[in-house]
């Protein structure tokens, strides 16, 4: 079925999206879920969806901060409860795989601690594969500042790797 497809495609990418905004990893699965039960629930209108990888993510967008909306409400009349943080997985594609221990818990680190708009921008890149349209569409920037945040990115990294100092082409560049 076309749509156990999609959901075992996008969920994970969507659920690391989302706990990326929330913060809260049980908030995030329910994003997610909301979202996909949503999409079946309308399952007729789905051919009318152009990109089905950025209505998904910005669903997942708009959701994640309505969630987040909800509970500032909640804070402000009930006082600030703890909350947990967790930080996404690294994904365990084929380059993650033969690196070794240590160089992808150092790249991890240098990942970590990129600017948060910047590390969601990496991520969205780099991790789930989008092009930089989508991204830009996603978070409602444009290209060029997903441009200018990959370049920082990349810099930052390979500055804490010790890998250039002067890194002028974006290896990861994916325009279009």
């Amino acid at each position: 079925m076309a749509f156990t497809r999609l959901y075992g495609v996008f969920y994970k990418r969507l659920y690391h999206f989302s706990l990326s905004l929330v913060r809260l990893p049980d908030t995030a699965q329910e994003v997610v879920e909301d979202v996909f039960t949503k999409l079946w629930i309308n399952r007729t209108r789905l051919t009318a969806i152009a990109n089905p990888s950025v209505y998904l993510y910005v669903a997942v967008k708009n959701q994640s901060l309505n969630r987040l909306s909800v509970k500032a409400r909640e804070w402000i009349f009930s006082g600030l409860d703890e909350t947990t943080t967790s930080v996404a997985a690294v994904g365990s594609d084929p380059l993650s795989q033969l690196m070794t221990a240590e160089m992808l818990s150092r790249v991890n680190h240098a990942i970590e601690q990129l600017p948060s708009r910047c590390k969601m921008i990496f991520k969205l890149v780099r991790e789930d594969g989008l092009r930089y349209k989508e991204v830009a569409e996603i978070l409602n920037i444009s290209v060029n500042t997903i441009d200018a945040q990959m370049a920082i990115a990349v810099r930052r990294i390979s500055e804490s790797l010790g890998i250039s100092k002067n890194i002028r082409q974006k290896p990861f560049v994916k325009k279009k």
